[in-house]
């Protein structure tokens, strides 16, 4: 039965990926934004995407795997990873499924207030699926995919794929198999023009972003223990540290006005006495001085022996 809460969590990531075409003057603004990403994944490097486009579907056999892999592979592996992950009882399930969720919510609002069209829809670009799957042709232009460009969903559940499969994968030859996965999905969402280089360089900000709001409640939780155990602990160590400074420090400081709010201060009997200083009170001048007033000289704190 634990299974079972896979299936709506699939429905769910499917309908929100799918719900972003239906936003109004989407193709129109897509277009136009993706004028934009374009121009910016060029500043960044991206010129090397044409190469890659372009070398794909020069080799039928390279378009047709990155066609199917792109089909294919995409949605299965991060659900088999899920099922993988839930069928082995890691503990941290529930992190990993919020935070996937929250990776698809978030861009859904990516998507939502500033859809852009693939490359694939851009002059200079070839759409290598429909020139490789010719079938596949009409589900892609009704898919969600067509407006959904930035930032990249397919690097951001294929990183969250290598993360979670590593809480079950040990041996650090099975992990660098694993986090290939990731390149080998950049590459192949470049090469058959369905991404720009900025796609792919925000997909990780995505991911820690879904992370930081599952890892949220968690954090919220923890916060309240330590303001608990802050609120028993301080009062017991004011007290010890106030008993210890009386023990080591009798001579200096009166410690017992410091627990009613008086703060420290220096106690007028046990004032230190500084080698090599006069006190005021203690000057023949001053004397002189105050007897010739007719007054006493000012009382500074002394006990009277030494006044």
């Amino acid at each position: 039965m634990r299974f079972a809460q896979v299936i709506p969590i699939a429905l769910l990531l499917w309908g929100l990926d799918d719900v972003a075409r239906f936003r109004a003057g989407a193709a129109a603004a897509g277009r136009h934004n993706a004028l934009v990403v374009n121009s910016v994944s060029q500043t960044l490097g991206g010129a090397s995407t044409h190469l890659v486009n372009d070398w794909t579907l020069a080799h039928s056999a390279a378009a047709l795997a990155s066609s199917w892999y792109y089909i294919l592979f995409q949605g299965a592996i991060t659900g088999i990873v899920g099922a993988v992950i839930l069928w082995r009882g890691v503990p941290t399930f529930p992190l990993h499924r919020n935070a996937l969720v929250a990776i698809t919510l978030f861009g859904l609002v990516a998507f939502w207030l500033y859809p852009v069209a693939p490359p694939r829809m851009l002059p200079g670009y070839h759409d290598v699926i429909a020139a490789a799957i010719p079938s596949f042709t009409s589900v892609e232009a009704n898919g969600a995919a067509q407006f959904a460009s930035l930032p990249s969903l397919h690097v951001a559940w294929a990183i969250w794929s290598a993360i979670a499969l590593c809480t079950v994968v040990r041996k650090p030859a099975l992990r660098v198999v694993v986090w290939l996965y990731p390149f080998v999905t950049i590459t192949d969402v470049l090469a058959t023009g369905n991404h720009y280089l900025l796609d792919v360089i925000t997909a990780p900000g995505l991911l820690l972003l879904g992370y930081a709001v599952a890892l949220t409640p968690a954090f919220v939780r923890r916060l309240r223990r330590h303001q608990v155990w802050l609120g028993q602990i301080l009062p017991s160590l004011s007290l010890a540290y106030v008993a210890l400074r009386d023990l080591l420090l009798p001579r200096l400081f009166v410690p017992s006005r410091w627990l009613n709010g008086e703060g420290w201060h220096w106690s007028s009997e046990q004032r230190p006495v500084i080698p090599g200083q006069r006190h005021p009170a203690s000057d023949s001048r001053v004397q002189r001085r105050f007897a010739c007033a007719g007054s006493a000289p000012p009382d500074h704190g002394h006990p009277p022996a030494q006044r």
